[in-house]
């Protein structure tokens, strides 16, 4: 079995460089099924109401005092600054404490609540450098960080919404065996014990709603709020830690925050701290192992190839080239002198879904044989892009 970075050269996706230890260099391929990826969980959150913003990597040191990232999480974070100020500044590690910053920039109404937010954010972390494994194990990495700011009474019907949400996702990448852990106050924890407790009841009794057995992990929470994590089994047996939702009662505190609520009066939201891929890069390279290369075909950077037979079809063939581009198809081309055989040896070890084979039979007919997996279909080219499409649809 190939590991996600062997497959990654096989498919020319990506690579790491010394100069960059745990990020890593996106190639063409790779880049475009990163943003089909994050495509995709991107229209998921605009149908539940999210709101896509952007912040700043680089931030204030006071803001991570604030929010106790500093004190509990400092030794994984990279510092710097400006020539006055050389260490005055942290590489965000999340993306929390931004959006908490928008959040508190307007004043907010319970009729307002829940106001839902998401962001890719790109976020660096200390990792050492003996734990840095490709895509899986990364300095430099882009969440879906998404935070919801609501009412105590609006977290059931939230964490209910989120676990359906990643069901949904991870269902429809093939994952069938899910695990959910919910983890408790652990040591260190920050702010008031009883409301903890109120916290990790509400994630107790919703997972038990939705009939979801879980496993309590004592301690083992978030040092603002106990969490839900979900856990991915593949079909070789590892497990894979993806989606995660914590109930947040310290940062509004901490920073805050209040909305207004019916008798007119300032109260404290909470915060859904929840991510569902978790780390695109990550998920990416776990989709590599799981699937071998074999990626679905709705997210394939490439999911078409065109073998001519011979030189006098170029023109045919690159009249197909710019019909599929013009679709928002990627294709690639092989016009050399090299076997048809070999054209499609060498797209089959690419694991492109669909090959096109270009033949001037295929030319005076104006059609394609196209070859999927070992069956070979004469379609009219008038028809070729809507066939081609109707393979790419969830």
């Amino acid at each position: 079995m190939k590991t996600h970075r062997e497959i990654a050269q096989q498919l020319d996706l990506f690579h790491s460089e010394p100069q960059g230890p745990g990020m890593i260099f996106w190639h063409p391929n790779g880049w475009r099924l990163f943003q089909d990826i994050q495509q995709h969980i991107r229209q998921l959150y605009q149908q539940y109401g999210f709101q896509e913003v952007r912040t700043p990597q680089f931030l204030k040191k006071d803001l991570w005092q604030i929010s106790g990232h500093l004190m509990m999480y400092g030794e994984d974070m990279f510092f710097g600054g400006d020539q006055e100020n050389m260490h005055a500044y942290a590489l965000k590690p999340m993306s929390c404490p931004a959006h908490i910053l928008l959040f508190k920039r307007h004043v907010h109404s319970y009729r307002e609540l829940p106001v839902k937010l998401f962001e890719f954010g790109l976020v660096h972390r200390n990792e050492p450098s003996g734990s840095l494994n490709g895509c899986l194990r990364l300095r430099h990495f882009t969440q879906d960080d998404a935070h919801i700011f609501c009412a105590w009474s609006q977290t059931w019907d939230e964490i209910r919404h989120f676990l359906n949400r990643a069901r949904l996702v991870y269902n429809q990448y093939g994952y069938q065996q899910l695990s959910v852990k919910i983890s408790t106050r652990p040591e260190s924890a920050l702010g008031n014990q009883s409301l903890w407790q109120k916290a990790e009841q509400i994630l107790i009794e919703v997972c038990q709603s939705e009939s979801i057995d879980f496993e309590l992990q004592a301690g083992e929470g978030a040092f603002y709020g106990p969490k839900i994590e979900l856990t991915l089994q593949d079909n070789m047996g590892r497990e894979w830690q993806c989606g995660t939702i914590q109930l947040d009662f310290n940062l509004p505190e901490r920073f805050n925050i209040s909305y207004t609520n019916t008798s007119e009066e300032k109260e404290r939201p909470v915060i859904l701290h929840q991510v569902i891929y978790g780390s695109i890069e990550r998920w990416l390279g776990m989709l590599l192992e799981v699937t071998q290369g074999a990626l679905p075909e709705w997210i394939h950077p490439l999911p078409v190839a065109i073998a001519t037979v011979n030189e006098n079809v170029l023109d045919y063939a690159n009249t197909l080239v710019e019909l599929l581009k013009y679709a928002g198809l990627h294709v690639l081309i092989d016009d050399g002198d090299s076997s048809v055989a070999r054209k499609i040896k060498r797209f089959h070890q690419m694991k492109i879904p669909n090959i096109l084979i270009i033949g001037e039979q295929e030319m005076n007919m104006h059609q394609v044989a196209l070859r999927r997996g070992n069956v070979v279909i004469p379609i009219e080219k008038t028809k070729l892009v809507d066939q081609l499409i109707s393979y790419r649809k969830l």
